[in-house]
């Protein structure tokens, strides 16, 4: 048996050898050298596109007011239209009343303890699809009214778990920290992830939902944006909150969805935005470099033809907005200071509301500074 097995060995290595050895016109592409000079990859070409057909760029800031004003609700709109949400739009709210109240309905299941805070879990059902997403009301000491807080996920596979029992997290149970601080805060579970993974309790579904969802002809913004304003509705409309004082904050995706929205609900007086300080496709980033957007979460139909998503948070201005990074976060300490930052500046400055914009770049890396953004709203919701 030995014998046979070398032997056939023997038989197969001069095969190899001889097709190795073949003539370069016996194997060559016969279409490749036609076409390869008239042809160029698909990825370049589109990237190419969607970069000189953006509507607007970095060198379009500062704006005059007139104009920005006309940047601001043309961004707007086309957020609200292309994640089908136009109808959960609040603007000019008076009062306690939600506008869009109709669209989603809160149960408080229980009031437990934690951190020394008292919490109230609730379950908000959305329409249409009926997802129930778990949120968490963090009440400080006493029964006086309070500036409020939104508090929404960044990805983790516990997403409300991090902002409310692991205090030692990434996020660093940022509801639970305001709430020790005097704020009435509201934490969101991301809607992929922790108590809604099929685990139960741990795990991130985003990529399994976000395809399901694209199947059925809508992305996952769309549903976490519904559940992101309709938790701001909650917080404003609770007894102890001062509906004039309401704030959003958040680190990585939570970031970003602080600042839509803010973009989206006027309620919001006040942005901490830790999001990451990267564009979807940078300028600089050559085909054989780009990897796809990376989180499918991320994904906004038709808004990188008007612009990347590093010209959004400017749409907040003049809101006072405080915009941040950890130094050891290398993609945000790269981009942040030409694609954030100074445009920022440079807007909120032409709007002469240059003391509203503050940037803080802090020792960590993809992380919530805590104490620095519980300052932050002491001091612009300070009477």
């Amino acid at each position: 048996m030995r014998f046979a097995i070398f032997s056939t060995l023997l038989i197969l290595v001069p095969l190899v050898s001889l097709r190795a050895d073949e003539p370069a016109s016996a194997t060559a592409d016969p279409l490749a050298a036609i076409l390869r000079p008239h042809l160029k990859s698909t990825v370049s070409v589109l990237l190419k596109h969607y970069r000189t057909q953006r509507k607007y760029e970095n060198a379009d800031f500062p704006m005059p007011k007139r104009k920005f004003d006309e940047f601001k609700a043309e961004i707007r709109s086309e957020l609200a239209a292309s994640l089908g949400v136009t109808d959960w739009v609040v603007r000019s709210p008076r009062g306690k009343a939600s506008p869009i109240a109709q669209h989603y309905e809160d149960r408080l299941l229980k009031t437990i303890h934690l951190h020394g805070v008292r919490v109230e879990l609730h379950a908000v059902t959305l329409h249409p699809t009926g997802l129930v997403v778990p949120m968490a009301v963090c009440l400080p000491a006493g029964d006086a009214p309070a500036a409020g807080v939104c508090v929404f996920s960044g990805h983790t596979s516990r997403g409300l778990h991090d902002l409310v029992v692991n205090t030692d997290s990434y996020q660093q149970g940022a509801a639970i920290r305001l709430a020790q601080a005097g704020f009435i805060s509201i934490a969101v579970e991301k809607i992929d992830t922790g108590y809604l993974s099929r685990h139960g309790s741990v795990g991130n579904d985003e990529n399994v939902a976000a395809t399901l969802m694209l199947s059925w002809g809508s992305v996952l913004r769309s549903h976490q944006l519904r559940a992101c304003l309709a938790a701001t509705e909650i917080l404003a409309g609770h007894a102890r909150t001062d509906e004039a004082k309401i704030g959003a904050t958040g680190v990585s995706l939570g970031g970003w969805l602080a600042v839509q929205t803010a973009m989206l609900n006027d309620r919001i007086g006040a942005v901490a935005d830790f999001g990451r300080k990267t564009r979807s496709v940078r300028t600089d980033l050559k085909a054989s470099q780009y990897k796809g957007q990376g989180d499918l979460c991320h994904i906004i139909p038709g808004m990188l033809r008007l612009s990347d998503r590093n010209l959004l948070p400017v749409v907040l201005a003049p809101l006072p907005m405080l915009a941040g990074h950890g130094r050891k976060d290398a993609g945000s300490h790269k981009e942040h200071a030409a694609n954030f930052r100074a445009i920022c500046e440079a807007q909120y400055d032409a709007l002469g509301a240059s003391a509203n914009y503050s940037y803080l770049i802090h020792g960590g890396g993809d992380t919530m500074p805590s104490k620095e953004m519980v300052a932050w709203f002491n001091e612009r919701f300070s009477d």
